[in-house]
């Protein structure tokens, strides 16, 4: 028995990346990704490591499309998870050129790119020989 295919119209992702991933062959690879990777919501091991951030990166685009990224930061635990959809966090008093929240007054998509430098890490690891080896995450 074959697993279906993840329709076109269902599947995450830009027609851009879609005609790429057919273009060279990925489709297949992809929608591995997309089911097996991907959520839609924060599971509690992703709440769990948001709440011991004390940074993060905010994406935004304006109506027209021009990106802007920006750098947040605050005590630990300064995003709170409301629930599995909703993220909270203080607009502190910045250079007041308020560009990320004029950004989402035009288009209200943003990313938040959470990264823990320190003690989280997701891939290789080189033991002390040099080698490398997979990483579990709990």
């Amino acid at each position: 028995m074959t697993t279906p295919s993840i329709s076109q119209q269902t599947m995450p992702g830009s027609r851009g990346e879609h005609d790429l991933q057919e273009r060279y062959g990925n489709q297949k690879r992809a929608e591995g990704f997309y089911r097996n990777q991907m959520l839609s919501y924060l599971n509690p091991q992703m709440c769990t490591f948001i709440a011991r951030q004390e940074m993060f990166f905010l994406s935004t685009a304006d109506g027209h499309g021009e990106c802007d990224v920006s750098f947040r930061a605050g005590e630990t635990g300064f995003v709170n998870v409301l629930n599995e959809k909703l993220l909270v966090y203080p607009e502190y008093r910045g250079n007041g050129v308020t560009a990320s929240l004029g950004n989402i007054v035009e288009n209200p998509h943003a990313a938040l790119l959470f990264v823990d430098f320190l003690r989280d890490k997701v891939g290789s690891e080189a033991d002390p020989y040099g080698h490398r080896k997979p990483i579990r995450m709990p």
